[in-house]
């Protein structure tokens, strides 16, 4: 293979890559459990502090209890990526933006970290095997009586 054509296969890999993860976030925003699942190999390892480590199954189970049966909107967002591709494996650092909203009891939170993750290209295409959260900072609160209350942490 030609430096052109390892070149050309490594920035496709990359492209490949955070297409994946707008798909994971984006499934996340949209509360779709079967669009996230797609995103992860079998036996992907999530750990997500301060969640915890678990399978894909656990992260279904999870992010139903805890967003698709409720009222919350939140986003997620994943930008600076840091992306490097050895074959059909890859890692990736991402810098992670969370806002959550809970309209019924008037609660949110913000929360920055990094995801360190780690990618197999398969015959479905490349897939998560192993994703780390890794929270930098966290902000509570809560809208009411018109003003805003804010609780700051830093988890590191």
């Amino acid at each position: 293979m030609s430096d052109l054509e390892q070149r050309l296969e490594r920035l496709e890999a990359e492209s490949a890559i955070r297409k994946l993860k707008a798909q994971y976030l984006n499934a996340c925003d949209a509360k779709d459990p079967q669009a996230i699942r797609a995103c992860f190999s079998e036996d992907a390892v999530i750990d997500y502090p301060p969640l915890g480590e678990f399978n894909v199954d656990g992260l279904i189970q999870i992010f139903t209890e805890m967003a698709v049966n409720t009222n919350i909107v939140d986003t997620h967002q994943a930008h600076n990526a840091e992306i490097t591709v050895d074959g059909d494996t890859a890692a990736a650092k991402w810098n992670f933006s969370y806002t959550m909203f809970d309209p019924d009891t008037k609660n949110y939170r913000l929360l920055a970290a990094f995801y360190h993750d780690k990618y197999q290209k398969t015959d479905k295409g490349w897939l998560i095997f192993y994703t780390r959260s890794e929270p930098r900072s966290i902000v509570d609160g809560k809208f009411e009586n018109n003003s805003v209350q804010a609780n700051w942490s830093n988890p590191a």
